[in-house]
């Protein structure tokens, strides 16, 4: 069922980008704006593009005849003959620069032709009374009443559809609805099975045909965007998926494919950039020429996690030179923002790495555990839990639950963060990351989502409440209240089923909870006192960047009426 809610514009934007990897998703304004980069340390330039002042009256502009005019020959003389071997070398530059400009014309027809025609025959059709906007019943001149747009996420661990439903009841698109699809496991699960893999979204793209009006298919635009674990399966075989993907799309499908990128592996700073566009959106920071303070957000996946934030200016600086850095422009309001994202720091790459450095360190048994050959104890684990674990090295071990929750699993878990690793470029938050200071220099709140929510609020105030708001103590706190709870057999949690369900789901839990602290206390450096929103949803729609994403589409408005 499409969600309805209040109307939220999106920002106007007056740039983006040309990125190679696909960044169309900043800014604001794709179609206007072009990216420039410098040197090794490229940082991303935003600019708008300022239109040429119109002149009402233009002076006239006189032409004097060219020395060597074909002009017609005077009454009574014959005219002289001329062919192409006695043209003149500058006879020969007006001919070439005629066919230059001649070719370029002809590239061009067809464009124009697409544009003028095509959007001329859809202006000439009515707009259909069954598609109505809530909010407006008629559109702002020259825009659709409703577009769609179709975004896949195809995470590391499952796929997933949103069906945006966008009004125009303004010059800018207000987000208006979204229908939710969700299919398991993710595109990389299939490994060589690349048409297997397309296949798998059939399930998704069937909950588009039936939410979005016939009469608006072919005007609909997709994008499939895979995350950080299709990056891990390898350029050959993720190649193959994402091929595989677009002609079922092509083949099966009405919706057109968004032109730059639409099936593609989306870099890891796309992400984590339309996160914080989405989240500013849902907050209504970009919804005047003032410029508002933002949010700082922080995504867990399974195989990365992003921060993205607006560093306040300390001494004349926020964010050093270098591909972190991302400079835009809202509503005529300069952002510097710093990005990164953590390849191998999402909850599941996380838990292996946990893993692999407990059969690197070995620790002694206790208990009365006793350990085999090839099996190791597991401070993070339940007593007794046994997990077949295959390491980095391709070595099957067995590791065993010795549960040591606040001594040898944090010391475990904190190891995993490389705080001593050199920093080329100070400050740094872990594993020898440049990062300016989250909690000095990011003034607004802080936004975490994705598994930071999944995790902690079925201990806290259920995951239906969908916002919701801790210190990095109190999460310190369920931590270790949780990772203690089997020792009574989970009895300080038995009044809540969804608490109970996910204590009996995964013996991980309370490595999984350990992660998170570490990574929001002793990776990013937040102090205990600091509050963190734990979001899943604002005013009704998901975090993440499927938001940010789609408003970026629809700044390159190709697509919009021109098929319909």
């Amino acid at each position: 069922m499409i969600q309805e809610h209040k109307p939220l514009a999106a920002p106007s934007r007056n740039s983006s980008s040309d990125r190679e990897d696909d960044l169309a998703s900043l800014d604001p304004n794709p179609s206007t704006t072009a990216a420039t980069t410098t040197s090794a340390t490229a940082t991303r330039r935003h600019f708008a593009r300022i239109p040429k002042p119109y002149t009402p009256n233009p002076e006239p502009i006189s032409y004097a005849p060219a020395q060597n005019d074909l002009t017609p020959a005077k009454a009574g003389k014959p005219r002289p003959t001329w062919s192409f071997l006695n043209f003149n070398v500058e006879n020969r530059s007006y001919w070439t620069l005629a066919i230059v400009l001649l070719a370029a014309i002809f590239a061009f027809i067809p464009q124009v032709h697409e544009r003028l025609f095509s959007r001329g025959l859809s202006a000439s059709r009515p707009w259909p009374n069954n598609i109505t906007s809530t909010h407006c019943t008629t559109a702002y001149p020259g825009r659709p009443l409703v577009q769609y747009v179709l975004m896949v996420d195809a995470g590391s661990m499952g796929s997933r559809i949103h069906v945006y439903k966008f009004n125009y009841c303004n010059p800018t698109p207000e987000l208006e609805g979204d229908t939710f699809g969700h299919v398991e496991p993710g595109l990389s699960s299939y490994d060589s099975d690349a048409e297997g893999a397309a296949k798998s979204l059939d399930n998704l793209l069937d909950i588009a045909l039936k939410t979005v009006p016939t009469y608006l298919h072919s005007s609909t635009p997709v994008a499939v965007k895979a995350t950080a674990g299709l990056r891990l399966l390898g350029e050959e075989k993720s190649e193959m998926i994402l091929a595989a993907v677009r002609r079922r799309l092509e083949s099966m499908y009405p919706f057109p494919i968004v032109k730059d990128q639409g099936v593609a592996v989306m870099d890891g700073a796309d992400e984590g950039v339309y996160a914080w566009v989405t989240v500013n959106y849902l907050l209504e920071r970009f919804n005047s020429f003032k410029k508002k303070p933002t949010a700082a957000i922080l995504d867990l996946g399974g195989a990365s996690t992003q921060v993205v934030f607006e560093p306040r200016v300390v001494n004349g600086h926020s964010v050093a030179q270098g591909e972190h850095r991302y400079p835009m422009n809202f509503n005529g309001n300069e952002y510097v923002l710093y990005q990164h994202s953590h390849l191998g720091y999402g909850l599941i790459m996380a838990r292996s790495q946990i893993n692999n450095y407990v059969v690197a360190n070995p620790l002694d048994a206790k208990h009365g555990v006793s350990l085999g050959d090839k099996e190791y104890a597991h401070p993070c684990l339940p007593v007794g839990t046994r997990h077949h674990f295959v390491t980095s090295d391709n070595e099957q071990v067995v590791l065993v639950g010795v549960s040591d929750p606040t001594d040898q699993c944090k010391a475990m878990v904190e190891a995993i963060f490389y705080k001593h690793k050199k920093c080329s470029m100070s400050p740094c938050s872990f594993n020898g990351v440049y990062q300016p200071s989250l909690h000095a220099t990011a003034e607004d709140d802080i936004y975490a989502f994705s598994f930071f929510f999944d995790l902690t609020a079925p201990f806290r105030l259920g995951s239906a409440t969908l916002a919701q708001e801790m210190t990095i103590g109190e999460i310190e706190e369920l931590t270790d209240r949780v990772c203690i709870s089997d020792e009574d057999g989970f009895l300080e949690f038995q009044h809540s089923a969804e608490a109970m369900k996910e204590l009996r789901k995964s013996a991980n839990i309370c490595m999984d909870l350990r992660f998170i602290y570490g990574l929001l206390q002793h990776g990013y450096g937040i102090p205990k006192t600091r509050k963190v929103k734990l979001a899943k949803k604002l005013k009704g729609y998901e975090t993440g960047w499927t938001v940010g994403g789609s408003i970026a589409i629809l700044e390159d408005n190709w697509f919009v009426g021109s098929l319909i």
